[in-house]
């Protein structure tokens, strides 16, 4: 979908191909429209994507990091229905000084914009850090729809993520 930073294959359904294709005509797109029932008209979904492991080591990837957050266990999430704007909120999160982890934070959250969050990607964990993740209840849809997702990635290292909450 993604190589070396260039988009090569957009997801969804005809709508996004063709919004994708008014930027880029030379894109094929990926259906990525589903129903959870037959009673229920397809709508563009999540889909199981993942990210290839790196080749930075957790340590490594918490050594280069002056001041920052390791955030865990995904809690909350709101995306807007373009699928731009987001924010997320975790579980547990460690604060990272000078390479170091340091004190345990609860529900860290972080937000942004979609593509310029995914350019902040600075490192990339390897196969070490790989875990397979995801919700069993993706919802969305009038009337709504409930449908399993899954994602696979390494943990991964963001540049200039806006990170708010996070009581110690």
């Amino acid at each position: 979908m993604i190589e070396r930073g260039l988009l090569m294959r957009p997801l969804g359904g005809a709508t996004s191909v063709a919004r994708a294709r008014a930027e880029r005509a030379d894109l094929d797109g990926v259906a990525t429209s589903r129903a959870c029932s037959w009673n229920r008209p397809p709508i563009d979904r999540m889909s199981n994507l993942n990210v290839e492991p790196g080749d930075a080591s957790l340590d490594d990837l918490i050594g280069s990091i002056e001041h920052g957050v390791l955030m865990r266990t995904n809690l909350s999430w709101s995306i807007d229905d373009s699928r731009n704007k987001f924010q997320f909120g975790c579980e547990y999160g460690r604060v990272i000084r000078h390479g170091r982890l340091a004190e345990v934070v609860r529900n860290p959250n972080y937000r942004g914009i979609s593509a310029t969050f995914w350019r902040s990607l600075a490192m990339v964990g390897d196969a070490s850090t790989f875990e397979v993740m995801g919700t069993p209840f993706c919802g969305k849809g009038e009337p709504n729809q409930v449908i399993r997702v899954g994602h696979a990635a390494p943990a991964c290292k963001f540049r200039d993520v806006a990170v708010f909450g996070g009581a110690a």
